[in-house]
């Protein structure tokens, strides 16, 4: 098993990846408060859906890795996330690519299609809580040469 060091998620990182990070303070009144979601996705439809992703804490071992036609668009809201990325080389994860990262609550990323990623698992206790903004689209995986472990 390869092991991966991983590291905190900052813009520019992940080649391909746009990213936002926590630090603005949301707008707020007497019963609510409201945070603008900076980045915007371009997709390739107007069939926008999307849902909730929910993960629990779990070793960050990874052994395969998806890619999507277009565009996610992720909001990291509790917990914090391990999440691996790669490049795609004919069809195939570039093994010499691959990294994992540390993401917090409060950031927002965007994956460009094509790129190839997978499932965030939560660092620790607390669970992971992402809302996903995306097409209604094919999930194809790709097994990795070998399980990475991110140390």
């Amino acid at each position: 098993m390869k092991k991966i060091r991983i590291q905190d998620l900052k813009p520019r990182l992940v080649p391909g990846l746009s990213v936002v990070l926590p630090g603005d303070k949301p707008y707020r009144e007497s019963y609510f408060e409201w945070k603008a979601a900076p980045l915007t996705a371009i997709f390739k439809t107007r069939d926008i859906g999307g849902g909730t992703l929910k993960s629990w804490k779990s070793a960050p071992c990874f052994s395969e890795i998806e890619t999507h036609t277009d565009a996610e668009m992720f909001h990291f809201l509790q917990g914090t996330a391990i999440m691996l990325f790669a490049d795609m080389k004919n069809g195939e994860p570039d093994q010499k690519s691959l990294q994992i990262v540390r993401i917090h609550a409060g950031t927002q990323i965007i994956i460009p299609e094509g790129k190839g990623h997978f499932v965030p698992v939560a660092e620790d206790d607390t669970p992971l809580s992402v809302v996903v903004v995306a097409p209604v689209m094919e999930a194809p995986r790709r097994a990795l040469q070998e399980p990475v472990l991110g140390v």
